[in-house]
């Protein structure tokens, strides 16, 4: 097909905070196609408040991308050398294909507020005598920005094939605590780094596991890395954030929740249905950064029955990440007081590069800061997801953190039932540690600060024996901070007994902590 023949299409997108939240447009691709080209131009202050998504004939999406740093050359081809990151390589079917917009209103009210910007998507087919040949290929790569290059997870549409993605891999035997990232961006949506630098910057932080949390998008693939990557989502809404870990398929209600964000009301049920979705499928949920300034958790009616997780510690870098985080870890104590088993987590929830800083910080944004460590027997995407779900779990900051809880002869972990002990044995090391910490031991919401031993290993230690009451519930778990009181480590409780949670929404329990300070200040 001659140049001047080449279908090419373009559509004009006004931004605005009256701009429909979701919105589809129809092209007609041609017989013969072998690729589509897709060219994304925006004034700079645009970036990051829109995505697309792309659908074939079929109604089967495509392509789904956050425009937002990098280049915005997207791809659709017959391989994940011609397909762009959140891409479906394959078939590309004759007939009418839908083009949909979606806008982030959270962030169009933040930073356009009442202006008025454009957005020009341009499309352009690759026929197929482009790919007859190695040159012809080779320009058709260079048009596309951060192609998926390695393997692809996903076939008819967004799902994860169990045949592309094998979630029993062994990528370590060793019984051990593993470390890695429950929360973090790239190029797919808001985060600036390729997947490429962020799985160099992990293997420099020591990870073993990266989950990508992307907002409301989801990987379709991945570089060649000797990390375990296990496919998670952020559910990003105008009145909070929640991630989902080890998704097996695009969530049901992505979408809705784009088409009507700000309608608080209808979301909240949207929320509760993904987080029902979550638990029927075998999804882990946890809700991020519940109290962090204009991202905080909103939705009072967030059931919390099938939550798994909260975030304790996110992107302590962040200004007014510090006290967020530790209303978080209070927040979390409420939990347990009421009955629920729901684990602390962490997520660095980086979208800098490292060379960058927050105003007045002295240390970058980056992955695995914090560090959430899994006690796995060896590191798969099952087990990690199985071991998570126990609340097998230690989040810190620089710093390494090795529990031994012991009774009647038998080693717990963290998140572990003490079934009929009558005691234990608690001893914890720290190793890496800077300066002596500060420990406590919290039990049933009850704070103590315990004695710290430094060892002639330069690591630090506690040992605390705690006799068992005849509570019907009783919980007990670690915390460490520096000498000027910052959070370095957050080891999850252990725990006796039953209680039936009295309260059943987010907003009773956060109710009930804010009645809590009121007495207490």
């Amino acid at each position: 097909m001659s140049e001047n023949k080449r279908m090419s299409k373009k559509i004009k997108y006004e931004i605005s905070h009256q701009t429909e939240q979701l919105h589809w447009e129809s092209i007609e691709i041609p017989s013969m196609t072998s690729g589509l080209l897709i060219q994304a131009d925006m004034p700079e202050i645009c970036r990051c408040m829109a995505f697309i998504l792309v659908k074939d004939p079929d109604g089967t999406i495509r392509l789904q991308k956050l425009l937002g740093h990098g280049e915005q050359k997207l791809g659709i081809g017959l391989t994940t050398k011609e397909t762009s990151i959140g891409g479906v390589p394959g078939n590309i079917q004759a007939g009418a294909w839908q083009i949909g917009i979606g806008i982030f209103t959270e962030y169009v009210a933040q930073v356009l507020g009442e202006n008025v910007e454009n957005l020009c998507l341009t499309i352009t087919e690759v026929c197929e005598k482009d790919l007859e040949t190695t040159a012809g290929k080779e320009i058709i790569q260079e048009k596309i920005s951060d192609p998926i290059l390695g393997n692809c997870w996903v076939k008819e549409g967004l799902h994860i094939s169990a045949e592309l993605y094998d979630w029993q891999k062994v990528y370590n035997e060793e019984t051990r605590w593993y470390k890695g990232d429950f929360h973090t961006h790239t190029h797919l949506s808001d985060g600036k780094e390729t997947i490429t630098n962020a799985m160099k910057k992990a293997e420099d932080m020591n990870m073993d596991f990266y989950v990508p949390t992307e907002h409301n998008l989801i990987h379709t693939g991945w570089c060649n890395t000797s990390l375990c990557i296990l496919p998670g989502v952020e559910i990003t809404t105008d009145f909070g954030h929640m991630n989902l870990f080890g998704i097996t398929e695009f969530p049901e209600r992505i979408l809705d929740i784009v088409a009507e964000n700000g309608n608080k009301g209808r979301v909240s049920g949207y929320v509760n249905e993904i987080i029902s979705e979550a638990k029927e499928k075998g999804w882990l949920t946890s809700i991020n950064h519940p109290f962090l300034t204009i991202w905080s958790w909103r939705y009072e009616e967030t059931l919390l029955e099938g939550v798994d997780c909260l975030e304790i510690i996110n992107d302590p870098t962040y200004p007014d990440a510090a006290q967020a985080n530790d209303k978080a870890v209070c927040f979390l104590d409420e939990l347990w007081n009421d009955g629920y088993r729901i684990y602390g987590v962490g997520g660095s929830d980086s979208h800098n590069l490292i060379e960058e800083r927050y105003e007045g910080a002295t240390l970058p944004s980056i992955a695995g800061d914090p560090g959430t460590y899994v006690f796995c027997k060896e590191l798969t995407p099952k087990n990690l997801i199985k071991n998570v779900k126990k609340g097998h779990i230690c989040v810190t900051r620089f710093i390494q953190v090795e529990p031994y809880i012991m009774a009647d002869g038998k080693q717990y972990l963290p998140g572990d039932n003490l079934g009929e002990a009558k005691e234990i044995v608690y001893n914890a090391v720290i190793r890496e540690a800077k300066e002596k910490p500060k420990i406590y031991l919290i039990n049933n919401g009850m704070k103590a600060e315990l004695s710290v031993k430094k060892n002639t290993d330069g690591s630090y230690e506690i040992q605390e024996h705690i006799v068992l009451n005849h509570r019907e519930w009783q919980w007990i778990r670690l915390e460490i901070r520096n000498q000027s009181g910052e959070l370095l480590g957050y080891v999850n409780p252990v725990y006796k007994g039953h209680k039936e949670p009295t309260y059943k929404t987010f907003g009773e329990i956060a109710d009930k902590l804010n009645e809590s300070n009121k007495k207490l200040g």
